[in-house]
């Protein structure tokens, strides 16, 4: 899985948020050995802080008013789904109280409602407003949502990545007014509002500009070079100008139209599926 060679650069980085005075703060794993475990323990007002690491399950935050929260950044920190459904639930009612920050979620499959059909491949949000921000949400699939579904509900997602969910639309409404402040889709999905330079990472080795099929990311070299992205160079920060548009005739994705492109082409020529 990208970004799990960083882990042990990560281990040293520092989080930039300040925790609130009056939370608990339920480490994973240190003190509770999985993040579902800390969550179940955890009482409104409280902090989940995960440290560095990928943490295979599924999680449901039980309608509960607390922050989860990596303490490195989605760089550093994976929750992977590996097919157990959707990767993180928000379906009893979360408000704006309740929070997931800085995590790659992945893997995750969606869960099967009573039609036999899976929905929200990495995020569930049933009747709430939860907060979710600065999270890489990627290699997803599901039927409605192959990245999110929401329902009945008013999240506000911030600083989010969508790339490489399989399944259109990566986010699917149902009855629902989702706020999206600088988040990005690669490919097909809901578009984007309010676009500006879009963190996915923190404290967690040198950051620079990474371009993915015309849009730019903030991260680091191996999680751009991962994802197939082209480096833009240490501390050169997202611009207007910093990426070119995508390029319809480069077929290959390599940022050069040449007869790579051409041969793929001929390869598909004929009737679409």
């Amino acid at each position: 899985m990208m970004l799990n060679s960083l882990v042990l650069m990560c281990m040293a980085a520092t989080q930039q948020g300040e925790l609130r005075p009056d939370a608990q703060v339920l480490r994973v794993p240190m003190e509770y050995a999985s993040v579902q475990a800390a969550v179940d323990a955890a009482v409104d007002g409280d902090t989940v802080l995960v440290s560095p690491g990928r943490y295979v399950e599924c999680i449901d935050l039980l309608g509960k008013a607390i922050e989860l929260r990596s303490e490195s950044g989605a760089d550093c920190t994976t929750l992977a789904g590996d097919g157990c459904g959707s990767v993180v639930c928000m379906i009893s009612g979360e408000d704006a109280s309740t929070s997931v920050e800085g995590f790659t979620i992945t893997g995750g499959c969606g869960d099967v409602d009573s039609s036999g059909v899976r929905r929200g491949g990495a995020i569930r949000i049933l009747g709430g407003s939860p907060r979710v921000s600065r999270c890489l949400i990627m290699g997803n699939a599901a039927d409605e949502g192959s990245a999110m579904h929401i329902e009945d509900g008013a999240p506000t997602l911030r600083d989010c990545w969508f790339y490489l969910n399989v399944g259109w639309p990566q986010v699917r409404c149902d009855g629902s007014e989702p706020r999206l402040i600088r988040c990005g889709f690669e490919g097909d999905g809901i578009a984007w509002s309010d676009v500006g330079m879009i963190t996915i990472r923190d404290d967690c080795g040198p950051a620079g500009a990474c371009c993915l099929r015309g849009y730019c990311v903030m991260t680091t070299v191996d999680a751009c070079e991962d994802a197939g992205g082209q480096w833009r160079g240490e501390h050169v920060a997202c611009a207007g100008d910093t990426c070119p548009p995508p390029c319809p005739a480069d077929a290959s994705g390599d940022g050069v139209v040449n007869m790579t492109d051409l041969l793929r082409v001929l390869d598909a020529w004929g009737w679409c599926p």
